[in-house]
């Protein structure tokens, strides 16, 4: 069954590091989108508030979520972090449950059919299983709820031009490797504007879709960008350096900022 207004999108952390890149691929396919933001915090979305729509709210003050993604087709969450700040009152359980289950609570109360939930592979090294348990318990919350779902289950994300690309885009190509990949591949790390590209790919739907999970394999097929032979000729005439780019699907968008690193 199709969905009514299912190009209009509601984001919650949308002025994160993957949801900046995930506003700004809504925004280049077409979607209408809402970012839910805490007063003064617009200007994080840079020149992205310029394509948005934007309304107040915390997504820990369940009453300030009451009415506002009425009338929207479906609900990205991405709202959470792997640093905790137990000092002010942030703990994994905050972020990743409390954030998830009250923005889930807002899209069951306001009528949206769907719901897509940023989620994790794995625990990254050095983080507190806490943190994956939080994100399993945001993840029960939301198939209980009787909404359609998606749940990206994204491994660690990355920015290609950013401190460690290059690092971290070997890695992604390794993953790729058959025996690899069968052992690792849900875990290997993406590139940001892959996932991102992914996420707005899974929520841009016009038929409510069939509870999912994916992984890093799926986020890779969904978020890969086809050019054309002509076109990649084109680009290479633009920039010299082009052939040290490894892959045309870790390009970034055109009016993302740049050099911005958030918790997701």
């Amino acid at each position: 069954m199709q969905r009514r207004n299912w190009k209009k999108v509601f984001v919650t952390g949308g002025t994160g590091f993957i949801g900046l890149h995930t506003v700004s691929a809504l925004v280049e396919a077409g979607a209408e989108v809402t970012v839910l933001v805490r007063p003064d915090h617009e200007e994080k979305l840079g020149p992205l508030r310029r394509h948005v729509h934007t309304v107040p709210g915390d997504v820990w003050n369940s009453a300030s979520l009451k009415g506002r993604s009425r009338g929207h087709g479906v609900v990205v969450h991405l709202v959470g972090s792997i640093r905790a700040q137990p000092q002010h009152g942030l703990t994994f359980h905050q972020l990743n449950l409390v954030s998830a289950r009250n923005t889930i609570s807002m899209a069951v109360s306001d009528g949206v059919p769907y719901f897509v939930l940023l989620s994790a592979a794995a625990r990254p090294l050095g983080v507190p299983a806490e943190y994956l348990r939080s994100k399993r318990e945001a993840e029960d919350y939301l198939r209980s709820s009787g909404l359609r779902w998606t749940i990206v289950r994204a491994p660690l994300a990355f920015d290609r031009w950013g401190r460690g690309g290059r690092i971290f885009g070997a890695l992604s190509w390794v993953g790729r490797l058959p025996l690899l990949s069968l052992l690792v591949g849900r875990r290997t790390p993406l590139p940001v504007n892959v996932i991102a590209r992914a996420i707005a790919q899974a929520a841009l739907q016009p038929d409510v879709p069939r509870d999912q999970r994916l992984y890093a394999g799926d986020l890779r097929r969904l978020g890969k960008v086809r050019r054309s032979r002509a076109d990649r000729r084109a680009r290479s005439a633009r920039q010299p350096d082009a052939q040290d780019a490894p892959l045309d699907d870790e390009m970034p968008f055109g009016w993302l900022p740049g050099g911005q690193h958030y918790d997701e």
